[in-house]
């Protein structure tokens, strides 16, 4: 193409067409640029881009952009715990998902129970507290057998979960051991003296009776030490807690047996022996008193008290009020 401009001294070529390349090859589209004389020539370069998506971040933009977002964070969790809004929050989660498990088909619908005799199904479900819109995998099985060991009859419990919607809790109860009365109220009670329910004598006719302050927790001990004594158990309708200290054990004849606030085995050693020498429980005796381990004292129900050392029975001074003297310090 013939170039239309004239020569300068830099060699530089102006066209109304356009510009020679080095390659000696015409740029339609390139604009030359004036340069002065004695400069060096400048191409211009192609079209700037422009990035619009992410901008280049400082040493420190990205650390400071993640510690405002955990302030922030930090912030509104105070907020709504010192509000008080965080468990409400959590509750409203949580009833909402259990509300879902009970929906499918997780809900409490079957309660299976082993071991109950004499514990009541109220007392059983009251203290299990599950239902219908219980839900199973939130169902608190140590507490529900805290709360079943509360009742009085439930020695042990446990209780086991069997998905999708059944309840199995197996119950060890206390044994009755004896009827306690106290202060005009009847109660039956284990052999550790825990009261398991109230109670009339009637309704247990097979178990002893014992009467008084501490009867009901000192019954186990008093009857295991009676229990090769079986003549005088078979005679026994009570055993009275004197004190909470010693025991008289009232006969079904009326007589009462004293018995030492100790070495009470040796009284009945002794007892015993008096019974197969003498039968003194068939005989019409008012009381047998064993608290002095050196001597036996017969009180008769016409108020003369004699020794049962002596061969003949003879009598012992009586008090004023026609009973037998007690020793000093006893009752």
């Amino acid at each position: 193409m013939q170039s239309l401009g004239t020569s300068t001294g830099c060699g530089v070529q102006r066209g109304y067409h356009g510009a020679q390349t080095p390659h000696g090859t015409t740029n339609l589209h390139a604009r030359q640029l004036p340069v002065p004389q004695g400069s060096r020539t400048v191409t211009p370069k192609g079209p700037r881009r422009v990035h619009l998506g992410r901008t280049r971040r400082g040493p420190l933009g990205g650390k400071w952009q993640m510690l405002c977002a955990v302030f922030a964070t930090s912030a509104v969790l105070y907020g709504a715990v010192v509000g008080g809004q965080i468990e409400k929050i959590f509750n409203a989660a949580v009833t909402g998902a259990e509300r879902a498990g009970v929906a499918i088909g997780f809900g409490v619908k079957r309660v299976v129970v082993e071991g109950q005799k004499n514990a009541t199904n109220a007392a059983i479900t009251t203290a299990l507290a599950a239902g219908p819109q219980t839900f199973m995998l939130g169902f608190d099985t140590d507490a529900a057998k805290a709360r079943l060991e509360s009742v009085p009859w439930i020695r042990h419990a446990r209780v086991m979960r069997l998905l999708p919607s059944t309840l199995q809790v197996e119950i060890e109860e206390r044994d009755p051991y004896a009827i306690w009365q106290n202060k005009r109220k009847t109660f039956v009670v284990d052999s550790e003296g825990v009261v398991l329910a109230p109670a009339l004598p009637q309704a247990y006719p097979r178990l002893p009776l014992v009467v008084g302050e501490g009867a009901g927790k000192h019954a186990a001990a008093l009857y295991e030490m009676l229990a090769p004594y079986k003549e005088l158990r078979s005679r026994m309708l009570a055993a009275l807690r004197v004190g909470d200290r010693r025991w008289t054990l009232k006969l079904r004849t009326g007589t009462e047996v004293m018995l030492p606030d100790g070495s009470v085995k040796m009284a009945l050693d002794a007892l015993q022996k008096l019974e197969q020498e003498r039968g003194v429980l068939q005989q019409d005796i008012a009381a047998i008193d064993l608290r002095l381990l050196d001597r036996i004292t017969l009180r008769l129900r016409e108020t003369t008290a004699i020794s049962a050392d002596d061969a003949a029975p003879t009598e012992m001074p009586t008090s004023a009020t026609g009973t037998t003297n007690q020793p000093d310090g006893q009752t």
